[in-house]
């Protein structure tokens, strides 16, 4: 078997709070860790499939905190999960080992960190033996409930030649693998297989008739989709809003609309493979009302003469969804009965849909829904009118019927959420389920920085994994428009003239591309994307409050995600340069300071580790406006406060290596611009 997942150990921490961004008592802490045991875990299984565990933890001097688990292929964090661990005692858990293209048989690291509230940390690590899904047939499961079975070709390829109709959508599922019953699910994401994705694949001939339908799941690709047949609409920007009587499975051409494909087209109502749109949801007259701003359109179930529907005793009609902190294409008015109510797809007779991209489309914080049987205030859905509500362990449902982040659960980053409303059994009998599955969103954009092409992240951030970049190199952005308009980093990049130049020193570097807030993201790594550390590289990392990326409302906090490495302008010298600005600045991009209010700390890689020194050299002037309380972190001089609106720049020089305790020094320069 080859070894091809490297074994690593993670510092694992999350969302520490060695500072807070209201000033508190000072708290008790400790550089001793909860006692931790793995009794046990899943220590073979397949890609795509769940591991198990269970670990003890108890701490006679601290209360406990957190568990955390995260699963590595190759050093790199493939997924990871929190528990609160409020008291003693054993704590089971799963985490998925997803399933991506091209990856042979290998060995995981499955890494636990255990954490008390005196910020004590405890490690360990566990391997996982995975292998790729490879059996004797597939089962391939149809809208209908009719099921196909694919048999194993060779090499991971699956195959059902027979008679199909022109288009079959389903689901593909593997034969039980363990004692549990326990199988893997795939689906479609618009490109690709994916574990566990609702989508169907949707198989298709331009005629019914003999085909073969055939999936690999080395490659994760599915065919044929050769369904071609479509209608023509005639939405267009001079007529936004129009009332279509669409039959489910049609194929859509906008004539008055280039490359509609690569529209953020709504995934509970539309299917994008490739150039081909297909319509998801029931047989039905629907309402389009197009955003030609922001490529989305907007689907509203009504009659005939456009009045919107309602749910209909029967379970059939129209549900709508109201609330607050969601919306679609993105977040929108909380408790708004016309911009701000959604309604759900009918997928099948009675079956609703509703699906939602963290971050973009629903606050990971505050999001909250509830269903409605109308596009307004009148029926709803209480409590009391559901048989049945399945969360999967995220949301909770109060009494009234709201649906909100349950306590001490957090929603997955840069995923989805799809609810899946059953009306079948009756109004009062309904069944919710919510499930984590792919964000989906539109066509990527031909996004390239010095001919490197990047990666969609979500709609409006793009990503360049790595790219080599000389200090002084020119650089040049491709399918963006008016890049020297966008707010510059001037740790990082130099305008000259015309011309956009790289600031920092020669290495490798990931590029994040902010579309909406027109600004880049520059981050230290190593040639194969993975995060650059201070031994290797010499990069300096930053987490904190009171300090930002591009925008105050987005602070760095104690959250490894978040974390920048400081600009290395020239050999050993790092700098930061921001606007000093309130807390709740929300526009100021380029607000990197809060004028009030500092608590920060440099650190040796992305995440808990090698860190700052307790007695950092502070230049005279930087003594003006910070200190170095308690030894640790960075925070603002007493009595201080920065210039709201003037920029400040901070300057680390003369940085000691590493010492015997993982600790470096470093002298700090702070000052007004």
């Amino acid at each position: 078997m080859n070894k091809i997942f490297k074994i690593a150990v993670m510092a694992l921490a999350g969302a520490a709070v060695l500072a807070s961004c209201q000033e508190e008592p000072v708290l008790r802490l400790t550089d001793v860790g909860p006692e931790m045991q793995v009794n046990s875990w899943t220590e073979s299984t397949y890609m795509g499939a769940d591991i198990k565990f269970s670990v003890s933890i108890n701490d006679d001097e601290f209360a406990l905190s957190t568990l955390k688990a995260k699963l590595l292929y190759d050093e790199t964090e493939v997924n990871n999960i929190t528990i609160r661990t409020k008291e003693d005692g054993t704590y089971e858990g799963v985490i998925q080992a997803p399933l991506y293209k091209d990856i042979p048989d290998g060995i995981a690291t499955l890494a636990f960190a255990s954490q008390n509230v005196g910020m004590g940390l405890t490690y360990d690590t566990v391997y996982v033996s995975l292998k790729r899904p490879d059996f004797d047939a597939l089962t391939l499961t149809d809208d209908a409930g009719k099921t196909y079975s694919l048999r194993n070709v060779g090499n991971y390829k699956y195959e059902l030649t027979q008679e199909f109709p022109a288009l079959v959508k389903g689901v593909v599922t593997t034969p039980a693998i363990n004692a549990e019953g326990e199988i893997i699910s795939l689906g479609w994401d618009g490109s690709a297989l994916s574990v566990n994705n609702e989508n169907p694949i949707p198989f298709s001939s331009t005629i019914p008739g003999e085909y073969t339908i055939a999936v690999d799941l080395m490659k994760l690709t599915a065919s044929p989709f050769g369904y071609v047949i479509t209608e023509e609409f005639d939405l267009a920007e001079s007529k936004p809003e129009a009332v279509y009587s669409l039959r489910q499975g049609i194929g859509f051409v906008f004539p008055a609309i280039e490359a509609i494909y690569d529209w953020d087209l709504d995934p509970d109502f539309f299917t994008v493979d490739g150039h081909n749109v297909t319509w998801d949801a029931v047989d039905g007259y629907y309402k389009f009302q197009a955003d030609f701003k922001n490529t989305f359109i907007k689907v509203l179930p009504c009659d005939a003469d456009g009045n919107t529907l309602s749910l209909n005793e029967n379970g059939e009609g129209a549900v709508w969804v109201i609330g607050a902190n969601f919306g679609k294409p993105s977040i929108g008015p909380g408790w708004d009965t016309t911009n701000g109510a959604y309604a759900m797809s009918q997928v099948s007779p009675k079956v609703y849909q509703f699906s939602l991209n963290v971050g973009s489309q629903i606050n990971e914080q505050s999001g909250e829904i509830k269903f409605f049987h109308q596009m307004g205030w009148g029926g709803e859905f209480t409590q009391a009118n559901f048989a049945s509500f399945d969360g999967a362990g995220v949301f909770q449902m109060t009494e009234s019927g709201n649906i909100k982040l349950a306590d001490g659960a957090a929603m997955t980053a840069k995923k989805a959420y799809r609810f899946t409303l059953d009306l079948t059994a009756g109004l009062n009998a309904a069944v919710l389920k919510v499930k984590e599955v792919e964000a989906i969103g539109g066509a990527a954009l031909d996004i390239q920085v010095n001919g490197v092409k990047a990666d969609k992240l979500s709609r409006t951030i793009y990503k360049v994994k790595a790219i080599a970049l000389e200090k002084g190199q020119e650089i040049s952005f491709t399918g963006i428009e008016n890049p020297l308009e966008w707010y510059v980093d001037p740790d990082h990049f130099v305008v000259d003239g015309t011309t956009l130049k790289f600031n920092a020193v020669n290495g490798f570097y990931s590029l994040e591309l902010n579309l909406d807030q027109n600004f880049v993201t520059v981050r230290r790594v190593k040639e194969d994307g993975a995060a650059a550390t201070y031994a290797d590289e010499g990069a300096i990392t930053m987490m904190g409050w009171g300090v930002a990326q591009y925008m105050m409302t987005s602070q760095l906090a104690w959250e490894t995600g978040a974390l920048i490495t400081l600009a290395e302008v020239e050999d050993g010298v790092y700098q930061f340069t921001g606007i000093a600005v309130e807390e709740s600045d929300g526009e100021t991009v380029g607000g990197r300071w809060r004028y009030d209010y500092l608590s920060y700390k440099f650190f040796g890689q992305a995440g808990w580790g090698a860190e700052q020194a307790s007695d950092l050299n502070l230049t005279d002037e930087a003594k003006k406006y910070i200190k170095q309380s308690g030894g640790t972190n960075i925070e603002m001089a007493d009595g201080v406060t920065l210039e709201k609106g003037a920029t400040y720049v901070m300057t680390v020089t003369d940085c000691t290596p590493l010492d015997g305790d993982n600790k470096f020094n470093c002298t700090i320069d702070f000052r007004k611009k």
